[in-house]
């Protein structure tokens, strides 16, 4: 496995092959900025908490349940107004970007013949809009959310999504890489199956080591 520490150094680890499949959340953008972005969308359907988008990632830092956490210290205890703000987080249009240089380097990428792919974890409604926001669908041949295909169950590692991106590349394992920055799951379904892994050691993702 190569281990890269700025997502654009991908570019000098693929010679020879056809396909590059990246993982979405923090290889190509940021997660903590979607985390930032629902909050926000929370902090304008609840007026009566004083910069509670604040709040909230101030309780985020701290890695505590942030929503349950506000919701009990400012006496809005109401399953109802839990509710409201899950459904806020999980179906709100992000204001995402992709890291800089990444438009740039897949752009590249699709010129010089290379087949581009996403495999992505997480409930449809969130990582389907993150695609959206993201410009991702004009940028890449073919996106594949693992939930997808039947539940959480089908998530990685589970090889399903890599087997099915072979078939829509028409190329060989040996032939396609991997890219993500999940140690403990990106890496075993591909490496089993015979493909490139390129592990971006990402130093500011959500889920640092």
């Amino acid at each position: 496995m190569i281990e890269i520490l700025d997502i654009l150094e991908v570019k000098k680890h693929i010679a020879g092959l056809k396909a590059v499949i990246f993982d979405m959340d923090d290889t190509l953008y940021g997660e903590k900025e979607y985390v930032r972005s629902g909050y926000c969308k929370i902090g304008q359907i609840l007026p009566q908490v004083e910069n509670a988008a604040e709040k909230l990632w101030q309780l985020f830092e701290e890695k505590k349940p942030a929503i349950d956490e506000l919701l009990k210290q400012e006496g809005l205890n109401s399953e109802e107004i839990k509710k409201e703000c899950l459904h806020t987080y999980r179906y709100q249009e992000p204001d995402i970007h992709l890291y800089p240089g990444v438009k740039e380097m897949l752009e590249s990428l699709r010129k010089e013949g290379y087949f581009l792919g996403v495999i992505t974890d997480g409930r449809p409604e969130g990582q389907r809009a993150k695609i959206k926001a993201l410009g991702l669908e004009k940028l890449v041949d073919h996106i594949l959310v693992t939930d997808e295909f039947g539940g959480v169950e089908y998530r990685k590692p589970n090889p399903i999504a890599f087997k099915t991106m072979k078939e829509k590349m028409r190329t060989e394992y040996s032939q396609m890489c991997y890219v993500g920055d999940n140690i403990n799951k990106d890496f075993i379904a591909p490496q089993q199956l015979g493909m490139k892994s390129i592990w971006f050691k990402n130093p500011d993702g959500l889920y640092v080591r």
